[in-house]
């Protein structure tokens, strides 16, 4: 064989490879683009969940029944008389446990009688109630306070979610929601000044549809080379940033300042509560709970939850406020993926048998 010849078929076969990759990579582009779809949404649920509210935003609507439905589930959800998840009957008995928190508290994605503090009614003599609200951040749980104070709680249970509530605190939109929120303000002399109540009625405005849990997280910081910042628009090239990974690092030290406002906001709503709780002699536990993004060693959103867990497990301890920190307990788990619904992300019925014996047993420490 000619020198000449062997010259062009290395050629040929150089281009024949590189065309199979080609191809494979727009056929796995193609089936991740007609998946996506059917995954992504956040499902279907049965109309009139939520209400408006001109003070909170929104509400449970009360005594609501229905169903939802998603690529990882299929649950029902009933809504008490008083606007929350749990029998109506316990809110009438004093000397309960009170859970405040969003989704994760609430329990999305899995049904009644699998929620943790319905599991925890089930093992205990204590009455644990729910008043998480999906969608809420701290501020309006913060707001919700005053309401939730007339059932009498010996203690409340503050569950804060690591991956956007610090996000949203401060904000006339939530990052995940269309709906229009109250917020606060921080004063000159660290006092909290309330916002936008009423709330407006009004559409999301495309300033803030445009953001998203990713892109404030990352605000004044690429953690990307330019190679990995362009395949980051294509689903497979996402794929393989994850697989890659950041300077973790680096990300660490942008978030350490970056964050501080919230943090600033974060524990004086905290601070605010814990006054209000305890001239009614009622005890509050501040909890940290991570997302599936903690699961993701070296993911954006996972470097962001480990270092705000961190950081707000000693801004607690300084101001003398009990505080669990879940995402330590979490990291420890042979296979903490497990507990969550692989598309949708909240806890499934595993991840809250796992809440409830870690709040159990944190109890009885």
């Amino acid at each position: 064989m000619s020198e000449n010849l062997r010259h062009r078929k290395s050629f040929f076969g150089a281009i024949s490879a590189l065309m199979g990759v080609v191809i494979a990579i727009v056929i796995v582009e193609f089936g991740l683009g007609v998946l996506k779809p059917r995954i992504d949404p956040a499902g279907q649920m049965d109309e009139g969940f939520i209400l408006y509210d001109s003070e909170l935003g929104w509400k449970l609507a009360p005594g609501w029944q229905g169903r939802h439905v998603h690529y990882d589930f299929e649950v029902t959800y009933r809504v008490n008389s008083l606007g929350f998840r749990g029998d109506d009957l316990d809110f009438a008995r004093p000397g309960s446990v009170m859970f405040l928190g969003d989704s994760f508290t609430f329990g999305l994605g899995v049904n009644d009688d699998e929620v943790f503090t319905e599991l925890l009614n089930q093992s205990s003599d204590l009455t644990h109630l729910n008043a998480g609200v999906p969608g809420y951040s701290n501020d309006q749980q913060l707001l919700l306070l005053d309401t939730l104070m007339e059932y009498r709680p010996v203690k409340v249970i503050w569950v804060v979610y690591l991956g956007n509530d610090l996000l949203d605190n401060g904000e006339p939109f939530p990052l995940q929601a269309a709906h229009g929120k109250p917020y606060f303000r921080m004063t000159p002399d660290g006092g909290l000044s309330l916002q936008n109540v009423p709330v407006p009625l009004k559409p999301k405005p495309p300033a803030f549809s445009n953001k998203s849990v990713r892109s404030e997280i990352l605000k004044g910081h690429e953690p990307y080379t330019f190679w990995q910042e362009w395949i980051e628009s294509y689903e497979i090239g996402r794929i393989v940033n994850q697989w890659v990974g950041i300077d973790s690092e680096a990300l660490r030290e942008h978030l350490q300042t970056s964050a501080q406002d919230q943090i600033d906001l974060f524990m004086g709503i905290i601070r605010e509560g814990n006054a209000a709780l305890q001239k009614e002699g009622i005890e509050l536990q501040v909890v940290l709970l991570p997302g599936q993004g903690l699961t993701r060693e070296g993911s954006i959103p996972g470097i962001y939850q480990k270092t705000l867990s961190s950081v707000l497990t000693d801004e607690l301890d300084s101001a003398g406020i009990d505080v669990l920190d879940m995402a330590g307990r979490l990291e420890t788990l042979e296979n903490p993926g497990g507990l969550f619904h692989p598309n949708e992300g909240h806890f499934n019925r595993e991840g809250h048998r796992w809440l409830a014996e870690a709040f159990s047993s944190s109890a009885s420490m």
